[in-house]
């Protein structure tokens, strides 16, 4: 997991359970704001211990990148950037073979569909693909801003929308700093299930047992103040073809179970979620960006000069 993503996952963590801001939201934070209460569930046990967990779906990972953006004071063509990163890490992300979402891996559709006997070490061949993995994120990025649609909606393509390249994406955050004791999370994500509203259960999926990293398990054996961890879960059903989460869904359960003196804490999404609108879609240019703060800069030089001059 890319060191940016995970200070990203402790900026919302912290922002989410009660840090003031210092500073006036602009329109595109306000939009995330209204965003992340859309992807977010929490449950606040009777044992002290806070539970939250955001679902990450791509309309809420431009939302934020908007955000941050806005709040680095970045041009359209950096924002762009970072989303085209966002995807990048997912369709070249590793995908574990046993479950099956192995095949979502970019590399492999190439391997599979375009040129069977593709050798990654011939600089030429590397090249082609190269050019076919940018044209598949150009052609997602057209997505995002067709006129047509609203920004942030449910549904790309087949695989965009409620889901992460075909996969439930959930970042759960615990807080036990009012717990009576420091209950037990190395291993909470084998305790973490996803239940579809047929009561149907999944576990989830990754390179690092239930968790898609190594780096997305909880950072200690028990429950000291504040944790989180990431869990992916492929969106198959045990026939490996029918998705979970399709248009037709109404509601899906994360469970955690054993966590604190609760059995069971469930965290519930219904479905279809209902996001903000965007009415401006692109920030400022960099070179407006520039110039504006040229401007700023040059006014602030002028009022010092006419204060040094009185």
């Amino acid at each position: 997991m890319p060191a940016w993503s995970r200070f990203v996952l402790y900026a919302v963590f912290f922002s989410a359970v009660g840090c003031g801001s210092e500073f006036t939201k602009g329109p595109f934070e306000q939009i995330e704001d209204e965003a992340w209460q859309v992807v977010n569930e929490k449950e606040d046990g009777d044992d002290g211990i806070f539970v939250q967990a955001t679902l990450r779906t791509f309309a809420y990972e431009i939302a934020s990148a908007y955000a941050r953006a806005e709040r680095e004071e970045l041009g359209q063509e950096q924002l762009e950037y970072r989303l085209k990163q966002i995807i990048h890490s997912y369709v070249d992300g590793t995908y574990p073979a046993e479950d099956g979402t192995d095949f979502n891996s970019l590399y492999l559709q190439y391997l599979v569909f375009v040129d069977p006997s593709f050798n990654p070490e011939n600089p030429l061949q590397k090249q082609k693909f190269n050019t076919f993995r940018d044209q598949f994120i150009d052609r997602l990025m057209q997505k995002v801003y067709d006129p047509k649609y609203p920004m942030l909606r449910d549904h790309y393509d087949e695989r965009w929308g409620l889901t992460l390249y075909n996969r439930l994406v959930f970042v759960v955050y615990l807080n036990g700093e009012e717990a009576t004791d420091e209950p037990p999370i190395a291993d909470i994500g084998e305790r973490t299930f996803l239940v579809d509203q047929d009561g149907n259960r999944y576990k989830p999926s990754g390179t690092a047992g239930p968790y898609p990293y190594e780096s997305d398990r909880p950072g200690s054996e028990t429950l000291q103040k504040k944790a989180y961890y990431r869990v992916f879960f492929p969106n198959r059903k045990a026939d490996m073809k029918t998705p979970i989460v399709d248009a037709n869904t109404e509601s899906l359960e994360l469970h955690i179970e054993g966590l604190g003196s609760e059995a069971v804490r469930v965290l519930r999404w219904d479905f279809p979620l209902d996001y903000p609108e965007v009415e401006q879609r692109r920030l400022p240019s960099e070179a407006v960006i520039r110039a504006r703060k040229e401007a700023e800069r040059a006014e602030r030089a002028k009022a010092r000069q006419e204060a040094e001059g009185k």
